[in-house]
């Protein structure tokens, strides 16, 4: 298999995500076939199984892509845990807006059979709040936090806040992320 940042795999699977959200717009992703996905993106069937198993796999990939792009973390040197926190609350608030943009995408993913996307958000949220724990600790805030059983529980909650926000029409991605933000558990520092 060809390297991740190598310009053909690139080109590749950017193809055939561009084709997925076609195909998408036209029909339900249970529908829709690899071989009929690699005729839109023109990339042959043995080029798709070399980077993915299923239509579902791309599209969580695809779709956990572009939630984790907001989501890095910003650089908190020097900052106050107040500042910290409006910088986290700001990657939140995109995240939703991600979700909002693509939303039929992500309601096609959701409400398919698969429990691939919401598996695999809650696996990239996991990683992000233990850096995100991290961060605190170095700010001298969350010091008492159990990991373990505090990630878990707060990936799962995010995840199916982003799940329900995906479902809804609402499109207010401000508020909803300062409504996850107020339910977090108390050691979330909430800034001033």
């Amino acid at each position: 298999m060809a390297a991740a940042g190598d310009p053909r795999t690139l080109r590749t699977v950017g193809l055939l995500r561009a084709a997925l959200r076609e195909s998408l717009a036209q029909h339900p992703l249970d529908d829709v076939s690899v071989s009929e996905l690699c005729r839109v993106a023109g990339v042959q069937r043995t080029s798709f199984y070399t980077h993915f198993t299923s239509v579902s796999e791309l599209l969580t990939e695809m779709l956990t892509d572009e939630v984790d792009a907001p989501l890095g973390l910003p650089d908190t040197g020097g900052l106050s845990i107040a500042e910290v926190a409006a910088e986290f609350q700001e990657t939140l608030v995109a995240a939703f807006e991600v979700v909002a943009r693509d939303r039929a995408l992500f309601r096609a993913a959701f409400e398919s059979g698969a429990d691939s996307l919401r598996r695999s958000l809650t696996a990239l949220v996991e990683r992000r709040l233990h850096l995100a724990l991290g961060i605190w600790a170095a700010h001298g805030a969350a010091l008492d936090v159990d990991a373990a059983v505090a990630v878990p529980f707060a990936a799962g909650g995010l995840t199916a806040s982003i799940q329900a926000w995906a479902l809804s029409d609402d499109t207010d991605a401000v508020a909803r992320a300062d409504s996850v933000r107020d339910q977090m558990a108390p050691w979330w520092p909430r800034g001033a």
